[in-house]
């Protein structure tokens, strides 16, 4: 019988099976998930748009950019994680929209390169390409500033950090960072007085 945990998600407790990899494939459906996600929230997001204008456009943005990564790997077999990651990062580079597009492509090309022609992702690939990530992103921005999208790549690669040293399950380790991400958006408002 395989080992089953409970995990805690908005208050609701579910049991799942613990993840402690996935291939380029199982990587390509959550990308697609979080593709949908973002799509059915652009309207929040552009709402939270007030830095560094109030365009009210970085739902939209992001979600375009999302599109155009997912768009290289649609039809993608590749098993290969890297590849897949990698696919997705010249998607975005292609077609990043706005300046949260940009961002956000600067932090796909982080996690790419961290997996480079890496079979598979585990937490410490996963630890590691955050931390990439955030580094990409941060160079990337010619004058960085708290309280941006910058702002919660670092607290979520710190997350995955802390979560790692715990755990190798995948998914623990990813409900901490959704956790820790939605504490860092909250928290954004008293790191840019704009926001206030």
């Amino acid at each position: 019988m395989p080992e089953t945990k409970t995990i805690q998600l908005n208050g609701d407790s579910y049991e799942y099976e613990p993840v402690y990899e996935v291939d380029g494939q199982e990587f390509k459906k959550a990308f697609y998930a979080s593709l949908v996600w973002l799509k059915n929230h652009q309207p929040v997001i552009n709402a939270l748009n007030v830095f560094p204008v109030p365009d009210g456009d970085t739902g939209t943005n992001m979600f375009l950019t999302m599109q155009s990564a997912y768009n290289e790997i649609a039809d993608s077999l590749y098993k290969n994680a890297g590849k897949i990651t990698s696919q997705v990062a010249q998607g975005a580079l292609m077609g990043a929209r706005g300046n949260s597009g940009v961002i956000l492509s600067q932090l796909l090309r982080g996690f790419a390169r961290v997996m480079d022609e890496k079979e598979v992702i585990n937490s410490d690939l996963l630890e590691k390409a955050l931390a990439e990530s955030r580094n990409t992103a941060y160079k990337g921005v010619v004058r960085p500033v708290e309280g941006t999208i910058l702002t919660v790549s670092k607290d979520i690669a710190s997350a995955a950090e802390s979560a790692s040293k715990d755990t190798d399950d995948l998914i623990a380790i990813l409900s901490q960072i959704v956790s820790e991400a939605k504490e860092s958006v909250k928290n954004t408002p008293n790191l840019l007085p704009i926001l206030k």
